[in-house]
């Protein structure tokens, strides 16, 4: 009998053992899956802090970091291409959200934002409707091409 009862105390023993290890792994397995998620969480607040000091940086003269302009090319570049999608598919972006909206819009889908163009005459000057192209009115203010309250008033032509 002795036998059997030492072979039943180390079967006991190794159980405890083998308990203990699992509740152990359980235990630094959550503590690994916290540290993860606050690591994740302090990578996010990087971002942000890098969103951040580019929109208050953007335009610099001269920005401490190359990577500001690196940033602003690559976003001018982004919104050449989406340009180019919309146009594709027969859609003008809106000047404030860039969504895509149909041709005819005067609001966009949205942000609700009016998307106002203005007409304004070739380098000819003809006045015939074929020879007109549309332009934002924000581009128009920008360059001085057409009086911008002539350009409201034909929006609603």
């Amino acid at each position: 009998m002795d036998f059997f009862g030492k072979l039943g105390e180390t079967i006991t023993e190794t159980g405890k053992d083998v308990s203990q290890k699992v509740t152990d792994l359980t235990e630094i397995t959550k503590l690994r899956m916290d540290i993860r998620n606050k690591e994740d969480f302090v990578r996010r607040q990087y971002t942000e802090i890098g969103k951040q000091y580019y929109e208050m940086h953007k335009d610099d003269a001269e920005p401490i970091f190359e990577e500001v302009a690196l940033i602003t090319e690559t976003l001018l570049k982004i919104e050449e291409l989406r340009s180019g999608i919309a146009e594709r598919k027969g859609k003008k972006l809106c000047p404030v959200c860039s969504a895509p909206n149909d041709a005819d819009a005067l609001y966009c889908n949205k942000c609700g934002n009016k998307c106002e163009f203005v007409y304004a005459e070739d380098v000819e000057g003809s006045e015939e409707a074929e020879d007109m192209e549309i332009i934002d009115i924000e581009e128009a203010k920008e360059v001085g091409t057409a009086d911008v309250k002539e350009a409201e008033d034909k929006d609603f032509e």
